[in-house]
């Protein structure tokens, strides 16, 4: 998939305000992403305008590029409502990361940068945002079109224009059992 290949977590925005119609796209997309027993457990919080303010507020020193992001959305799930099973197995946070993945597949194929990040006090978001304490503020994903690294650190400025670094294949994946090799 080309939108896969393409996704990248860049940093340098611009601020450009996005269309109506993308948040919606976006949101849509996240919407439409499979969950346990179709539960639904996350909930999202699209901010953009004169309420970025008091988000902003809530970013690490680390996350300064995202100040210039003209769409952030609060990604966050509860627990409860989705399915908790032995073991430990909550699968909130699995079905928020594969709804907040599809937001990043549509901004990519829409042109725009997704970046989710930890980056932030999770309790000022939730006061910020009116987040009920039962929720549990998961990440920010930083959107925008690509622009200046103005606002990056020299760090940041690299990975912006380097090659993308992943760890091999054959460190993540096995096959049949592990560590067997994917290949050969």
């Amino acid at each position: 998939m080309k939108e896969i290949a393409e996704r990248r977590a860049y940093r340098g925005l611009s601020p450009e305000p996005l269309e109506e119609g993308q948040i919606q796209r976006l949101l849509q997309a996240a919407h439409l992403a499979p969950s346990c027993f179709n539960k639904q457990s996350w909930r999202f919080v699209a901010v953009t305008g004169d309420a970025l303010t008091g988000l902003r507020e809530t970013l690490a020193e680390g996350n300064k590029w995202a100040t210039r992001a003209p769409l952030i959305v609060a990604a966050v799930q509860k627990p409860s409502l989705d399915c908790r099973l032995d073991e430990g197995r909550d699968y909130a946070p699995f079905d928020l990361g594969l709804a907040v993945m599809s937001l990043v597949l549509q901004a990519t194929h829409e042109g725009l940068v997704a970046h989710p990040i930890a980056g932030y006090s999770p309790g000022k978001v939730r006061k910020t945002l009116g987040i009920p304490e039962d929720y549990v503020v998961q990440t920010l994903v930083i959107v925008g079109r690509k622009g200046s690294d103005e606002l990056l650190s020299d760090w940041q400025k690299e990975r912006e224009t380097g090659p993308r670094q992943r760890e091999p294949l054959e460190k993540v994946a096995f096959r049949n059992r592990w560590p067997d090799p994917i290949t050969g």
